[in-house]
């Protein structure tokens, strides 16, 4: 997805390990108020 939207113009970036890592980091996270919650297919 980085990818795609550094192809769009944005400042994206791969992180490894992802968002665990990220929070492992103490990097910022921003919530999402509860009515932008989309709630999405799970796979079994």
């Amino acid at each position: 997805m980085a990818h795609l939207l550094r192809e769009k113009g944005f400042n994206a970036f791969v992180i490894i390990g992802g968002l665990t890592a990220w929070k492992k980091a103490g990097e910022p996270l921003e919530s999402v108020p509860r009515e932008d919650l989309v709630k999405l297919p799970t796979f079994s």
